[in-house]
């Protein structure tokens, strides 16, 4: 008697289809009761290492950066939660964001750059991580990148900026 290809005794059989069943019940099989949860339980109890922001008030002029220094691990990543308020003082100002080791999960950016209005303040909830490092240079800054300036197209009428600010003010605490 000739079978075809694939068919035995008249039964259509498919070795891929079989080692998917197969392989499907051993990992049900494996992931019983107190196995899974057992290793949601050791990864729940793995410490994480926390970041601390140097914690205070900065005030610069232009072309100045406020910088403030993190406390971070040299030995693995740690997770950073802070605030951050950023304020014009006395005119509008152009803010770059910028960090040392530090990864941004929430706004700003590395390499944003905020304009601020005259008297205008700006709180944000930052939220990162920074990268393991020897040297303990791991920070966050704010540069005062001077005033927006005003801009003027071909044919028409100049728009005016407002007045630059004299200072930044930058305040950071630890959440």
């Amino acid at each position: 008697m000739m079978y075809r290809r694939g068919a035995i005794k008249g039964r259509s059989f498919s070795f891929t289809a079989f080692l998917l069943l197969v392989l499907l019940a051993s990992a049900f099989a494996l992931s019983g009761p107190g196995v899974v949860p057992a290793a949601h339980a050791a990864a729940a109890h793995a410490s994480v290492a926390q970041a601390r922001i140097e914690e205070g008030v900065k005030e610069v002029g232009p072309r100045d950066a406020a910088r403030f220094k993190v406390d971070a691990p040299a030995d693995q990543a740690s997770e950073f939660a802070g605030r951050c308020t950023l304020s014009a003082v006395g005119g509008s100002v152009n803010v770059a964001v910028d960090g040392v080791h530090y990864v941004p999960l929430s706004a700003p950016a590395i390499g944003d750059v905020l304009t601020l209005q005259p008297g205008e303040s700006r709180t944000y909830e930052m939220t990162g991580t920074f990268a393991p490092n020897e040297r303990g240079d791991a920070e966050i800054a704010f540069i005062f990148n001077g005033s927006p300036a005003g801009f003027c197209f071909p044919g028409q009428q100049c728009a005016k900026a407002a007045e630059g600010a004299t200072a930044l003010r930058a305040e950071c605490t630890n959440r």
